[in-house]
């Protein structure tokens, strides 16, 4: 995959103004064109910064985030009427999502079920902070980072770990939250607003991240049965996730292989035999309390299992804790850190990681690919 972005040029911007006064909408229009619609409107926008669109091109440094338009009534009344871009609702995410699954290029050919799968054993595959859209800049002290070089990354190494687990009859598909790097337009953290550097606009973002989880869906319904698919809500994208987990849902409703979870919740919890498992995203309660939590939220699965575990993101780094029986762990993440986390001096190996278990012996194995550096000159 090369990581050259292809650039927009002055023909792409006329041919989306054209093409968008004679269709009439966005999505009519890259119809018409043969592009994804995210791709259409990156032209639309490159338009309005150029000047192509009848208005004098953007100041360099800036961009266009309203119109005014001087209307005029049948009395010869005039008025300015001003529009600019709101925040992004739930339902232009999903469909946002369903876009992004509609101009998916699969890699990951689909296969008859796999033979010769152990009945008895479960992989999780860790999807731990991938921070999709994460812009960084190897000049500043950290390695350069965008969508095409994430991609590059999680991709090839997504394959290796799914080629070196074994033939489980079930997998789960983990996201632990941050999955997107932001969450809607504005590049801030949804919360504490800081302010993010990312890598483009948001609908180009959000389809990265669907290519990617589906990329991975994909894979491992050529070595697993079953697929079960949890999206889990990190601090960086609490609706963003819940936009990716519906589309996801209706990409495989009628895929008797892959089950989406549909809830809400910001913990899951799930059973294999005497395995009893756990997730948050890690920046809400603490890594002491998740024990707790699992016992007092799951009275019955509780007494019915031996080995227990609680994964967690958001830190970014591998460490973990044994109490009362319940191992908790965080994970580390394929992305490099970003210039803010650099400057305050955070920083841990990139890897991501597998984890098998069965169903009567609990962890029986684990399979890790570790992100090499690759140093800019």
């Amino acid at each position: 995959m090369s990581n050259s972005k292809r650039i927009v040029t002055n023909d792409d911007c006329e041919s989306a103004v054209k093409a968008l006064e004679e269709h009439g909408s966005q999505r009519a229009a890259a119809k018409a064109l043969g592009v994804p619609r995210t791709t259409f409107q990156e032209w639309i926008y490159k338009a309005n910064d150029r000047g192509q669109r009848g208005f004098p091109p953007v100041p360099v440094g800036q961009n266009v985030i309203g119109l005014s338009t001087l209307i005029e009534n049948e009395d010869g009344n005039k008025q300015w009427v001003k529009t600019r871009a709101g925040k992004m609702s739930i339902e232009d995410m999903v469909q946002a999502v369903k876009d992004a699954f509609d101009g998916y290029d699969t890699k990951a050919k689909p296969v008859k079920p796999p033979t010769a799968i152990d009945e008895d054993l479960n992989t999780v595959y860790i999807i731990a902070d991938w921070h999709i859209g994460l812009l960084a800049w190897h000049k500043e002290g950290v390695e350069d980072m965008d969508i095409p070089l994430a991609r590059a990354m999680i991709e090839p190494a997504m394959a290796q770990l799914v080629g070196s687990t074994p033939k489980s009859k079930q997998c789960v598909i983990l996201g632990l939250g941050d999955l997107l790097h932001i969450n809607g337009y504005d590049s801030v953290t949804p919360g504490s607003k800081n302010r993010l550097d990312s890598d483009g606009r948001y609908p180009k973002i959000l389809t990265a991240a669907c290519h990617l989880v589906r990329y991975t869906i994909d894979l491992a319904l050529q070595k697993h049965e079953h697929v079960l698919v949890r999206i889990l809500p990190g601090n960086h994208d609490p609706e963003s996730s819940v936009a990716v987990n519906i589309g996801l849902q209706m990409l495989y409703e009628n895929d008797p292989r892959v089950t989406v979870d549909d809830n809400r919740d910001r913990f899951w919890w799930w059973q294999w035999g005497k395995v009893l498992l756990g997730a948050t995203h890690g920046d809400k309660a603490k890594m002491a309390d998740l024990p707790l939590l699992m016992a007092a939220w799951n009275p019955e699965a509780w007494g019915q299992t031996t080995f227990r575990h609680v994964f967690t993101g958001h830190i970014h780094t591998q460490t973990g804790i044994e109490k009362s029986g319940v191992t908790v762990e965080s994970f580390q993440t394929p992305i490099s850190a970003d210039y803010w986390h650099h400057s305050m001096g955070y920083g841990a190996q990139r890897s991501i990681t597998a984890i098998t278990h069965h169903k009567e012996h609990g962890e029986i194995l684990r399979n890790k690919v570790n992100i090499h550096e690759e140093k800019a000159e």
